[in-house]
């Protein structure tokens, strides 16, 4: 009988929709054993199980285990970290998931979304920075991949040596349409269109919702059949034909795209052979860049057309359009004041600096002035 190679273990935190989204493509395959890890022992066993059961529907029989943990219990975490020994750890969780202000009032929600997304990073940098405090407390040689805003909570991290490998979603969101749409105004196959995007969270956000922003910071790399051809076409031409003609399902629907983004880098990660793919906060990089994934090695692409240097800079002034200024070298940010003050307008919190040590008082802070504001508004 031909030995076939050992599966790698993945262990996933969160048993929140987007961890369901990534393990309804992922089990069927069987190409991992999986863990997965969340507070509730009776919520966390029948996700397990309708995972399993699904799978089993579909003629795959997988490993699945459930483990109930809090992450923000370090020494827990470290404890479920070295029994099971995975070869990698994806977060999936935050304390608020980004999706719960879209459940607003239409008028309350556009409000409110006008101060993008770097006010809320205490509620996403909290448990992360709690995860990888396990993960390195662990002494487990793993790769880590947060699905939690890694635009800016990964390079936050590697200021304090914890950053995980890198992330999913944002930039990589953006990819499949972008390479639709230069393929298509290029009359080209999709399959013969190779696209390099460099951006931040902000970028990936607007351009679905409006097109090419009026100051927009992203460098957008792309070839025929090997063929540079990035002076061919008109960006503004590009990212409306995205929002146009490519348009979507976005909240809850659209983690479906997310999670895809997801598999690219879970499967990519220990695949045999290079595979190329988009990630947010790569290595510990703000933003979003191509990466190239290979037996367990991460290799951020860069080139003469955008170099590292570049890359960074685009991706930094980008991220304070999205409401963070700047991360300073002890992991601590400055906020942008404009968009902070839309928060303290409608939600009577308003923050200019936090350090790491202040995140989770002010993601508990936070939370209590949204669940006024939203109460307030029905």
């Amino acid at each position: 009988m031909k030995n076939l190679p050992e599966k790698k273990k993945l262990m996933l935190v969160g048993a929140g929709n987007l961890c369901l989204q990534i393990l309804k493509i992922l089990a069927p395959r069987n190409n991992f054993q999986f863990v997965v890890v969340g507070r509730q022992e009776e919520p966390t066993v029948r996700f397990c199980n309708l995972v399993a059961l699904s799978a089993a529907q579909l003629g795959a029989y997988i490993s699945i285990e459930p483990v109930v943990a809090d992450v923000m219990d370090v020494d827990r975490m470290t404890d479920v970290l070295k029994k099971h020994n995975p070869d990698i750890v994806m977060n999936c969780a935050s304390l608020q998931s980004w999706r719960i202000i879209t459940q607003l009032p239409k008028h309350r929600f556009e409000e409110l979304d006008k101060a993008q997304f770097g006010p809320w990073l205490p509620m996403h940098l909290t448990l992360m920075h709690s995860l990888m405090r396990a993960v390195k407390a662990s002494g487990v040689v793993t790769k880590t991949v947060n699905a939690a805003f890694p635009d800016a909570v990964n390079p936050i991290l590697s200021k304090v040596g914890l950053a995980p490998d890198l992330g999913i979603g944002n930039v990589a969101n953006l990819i499949p349409a972008t390479r639709l749409s230069i393929a298509r105004l290029l009359e080209q196959p999709p399959e013969e269109v190779s696209v390099s995007l460099y951006t931040q969270h902000y970028f990936s956000h607007y351009v679905p919702r409006g097109g090419l922003p009026r100051e927009a910071h992203y460098k957008l790399l792309y070839s025929v059949r090997g063929e540079p051809q990035s002076d061919r076409l008109l960006p503004a031409a590009i990212f409306d034909t995205v929002r146009t003609e490519f348009r979507r399902l976005g909240g809850i629907d659209g983690q479906y795209l997310t999670a895809c983004s997801a598999v690219t880098v879970l499967e990519g990660l220990f695949s045999a052979t290079p595979v190329v793919v988009h990630a947010p906060g790569p290595l510990g990089l703000p933003g979003g860049y191509p990466v190239k994934l290979h037996d367990g090695q991460v290799e951020v692409q860069f080139s003469p057309s955008c170099t590292r240097q570049e890359a960074i800079e685009i991706n930094s002034l980008c991220q304070r359009q999205d409401g963070i200024d700047e991360i300073h070298d002890d992991g601590s940010v400055t906020f942008n004041p404009a968009c902070m003050s839309i928060f303290g307008k409608l939600l009577g919190y308003s923050k200019r600096h936090m350090s790491l040590s202040q995140s989770e008082a002010f993601s508990k802070e936070l939370a209590s002035h949204y669940a006024a504001f939203r109460n307030s508004n029905g």
